[in-house]
């Protein structure tokens, strides 16, 4: 839940910069460090409107966006409160009668929230074909990949997004 209101905050920082926050760098800046970084997507310099989320593609940008970026706090906050809202929305619809259906359980201890942001960064980099869907279904199938319930029925690999 914490993570889901700094996602909430980050999303008004960028909404709306101030006096905290300083012009975006032009796309001719250090963009070339970070594509190196980062083979699977390019890196264009940010803006309050580049936090958009649609596709993971997008997330993925989010999440990764290089700590000299005056957005990099708002991206971080909206990174991990993306990724935790996914979750407790799946977790929250999945209570009571309908827990049978829950198809994401989280060790004890769960992860941490760095952990769990450093986790999908490295499964949406070494699952690219992900990267044009819906980025809600793409946290979710980073999720039920890495913490399966262990059912004797549960298979979950859908060949295309999640519907």
């Amino acid at each position: 839940m914490r993570a889901a209101v700094l996602g909430c905050l980050g999303l008004l920082a960028a909404a709306c910069p101030g006096a905290a926050f300083a012009q975006p760098q032009t796309a001719g800046g250090s963009s070339a460090a970070a594509n190196q970084a980062l083979p699977v997507v390019a890196q264009p310099a940010a803006s309050a409107n580049s936090l958009d989320i649609h596709t993971l593609r997008d997330l993925f940008a989010t999440c990764t966006l290089r700590n000299d970026n005056p957005y990099y706090v708002a991206a971080t906050s909206l990174c991990a409160g993306y990724e935790a809202a996914v979750l407790d929305f799946h977790l929250l619809d999945t209570l009571g009668a309908r827990h049978n259906k829950r198809k994401v359980c989280l060790p004890t201890p769960a992860p941490t929230r760095r952990q769990s942001v450093v986790g999908l960064v490295s499964w949406m980099q070494s699952n690219p074909q992900y990267l044009d869907e819906p980025a809600a279904s793409g946290v979710l199938r980073y999720f039920i990949n890495t913490y399966p319930c262990n059912r004797k029925t549960f298979q979950w690999s859908p060949p295309g997004p999640m519907q």
